[in-house]
């Protein structure tokens, strides 16, 4: 069974637009409704997979903090650090 489809509108800039029209007419794809439903499925796999590795890394982070693997930093902490590397930044700039 094939998925619903829904016509939708989009507007791109040329560049973009050339872009389709140079993949399309090269054969790499049938049309622009397909390049560009497909760079939306590649957009939609992406997104998920950085969510799969922050998952991941909070899942770490509380496995860690669990066992007591932590450094408590306060307000006043974190932003001495943070000024610290805003000057460390400029001056190798």
């Amino acid at each position: 069974m094939f998925p619903t489809m829904t016509q939708v509108a989009i507007h791109l800039p040329d560049e973009l637009r050339e872009f389709v029209e140079t993949a399309v007419g090269s054969g790499r794809f049938h049309s622009a409704s397909e390049m560009v439903a497909n760079a939306l499925h590649t957009l939609k796999n992406d997104e998920a997979a950085k969510f799969d590795v922050l998952r991941s890394d909070i899942a770490l982070g509380v496995e860690q903090a669990d066992r007591g693997q932590f450094v408590e930093f306060d307000a006043e902490t974190i932003k001495e650090i943070g000024r610290s590397r805003l000057v460390n930044s400029r001056t190798i700039e």
